[in-house]
């Protein structure tokens, strides 16, 4: 249980700072890499859709 605990943790934390990094970017530099200012949340969380990221395109 404490092993699952601290790898939730872990799995939190670089979340947040992969996050916190596509924040940093300008627009431009998002929508090249394919994801919007709205969805950098998802994406990273995995659970954007995909159809939604194409529409960008």
């Amino acid at each position: 249980m404490l092993r699952d605990s601290g790898d939730a943790l872990a799995t939190y934390w670089v979340r947040r700072e992969a996050i916190k990094t596509l924040r940093q970017l300008d627009d431009r530099a998002l929508h090249d890499i394919g994801i919007s200012r709205c969805h950098i949340e998802s994406a990273v969380a995995g659970t954007v859709d995909q159809l939604e990221l194409v529409r960008l395109r």
